[in-house]
């Protein structure tokens, strides 16, 4: 499933404004950036305003930089061709995420993270779109306090654990689990995020 971007920021090439640098500031009027790193890129699409505060706290580097990491840390179960890597995250709220999870899953209730692998190859642009993952700010939220962690943490856990997902790893199994648990926690220590496993 790939999600098509219906809004983005409008640009006028007239403007006097800075070029942008490597962070950037959204507004509420903003809801989509693309985030660049050495292989690919991220499309960010902001459907709840709330997200907003978060994203503007994980700098551009940092966001592209944990996604690199995750696909870059070690073999994957998914072989990810030659082209440049693309995928898209849909930051969200819980009656989205609910929808979601009833038509895909067939649960009534919100999650916090729904990922989608995609696979598809665009020949045109040689692109490869890994997929797309849904975030439910509610829901994420709720359990960062319940945890008490910071709110930055618990999503970059998530980022990871749904990009993970992306890449073709599950957890239906216990030893599937222990795999994926493993992988994030070292993915996580590279940007000094505690294990969220041993919280």
């Amino acid at each position: 499933m790939h999600i098509e971007i219906v809004e983005s920021p409008s640009e006028n090439p007239d403007s006097l404004d800075p070029e942008p640098s490597d962070n950037y500031h959204l507004r509420e009027t903003e809801h989509f950036i693309i985030v660049k790193f050495e292989t690919g890129e991220v499309s960010l699409s902001i459907l709840e305003k709330r997200w907003i505060g978060l994203f503007n706290s994980i700098d551009k580097s940092e966001l592209s930089s944990i996604v690199e990491a995750t696909i870059n840390s070690t073999t994957h179960l998914l072989s990810i061709p030659d082209k440049k890597t693309t995928l898209a995250i849909v930051a969200t709220d819980n009656e989205h995420m609910r929808q979601l999870n009833v038509q895909f899953r067939n649960k009534p209730l919100p999650t916090n993270i729904l990922s989608f692998p995609d696979g598809s190859v665009d020949q045109i642009l040689n692109e490869y779109h890994l997929g797309d993952m849904f975030l439910g700010y509610e829901i994420i939220n709720k359990e960062a306090v319940s945890q008490n962690i910071p709110f930055k943490n618990h999503v970059m856990h998530l980022l990871v654990h749904g990009t993970l997902h992306l890449l073709g790893y599950e957890h239906e199994h216990e030893y599937e689990a222990q795999i994926m648990q493993r992988k994030e926690a070292a993915i996580l220590d590279i940007f000094n995020v505690p294990d969220p496993y041993l919280l």
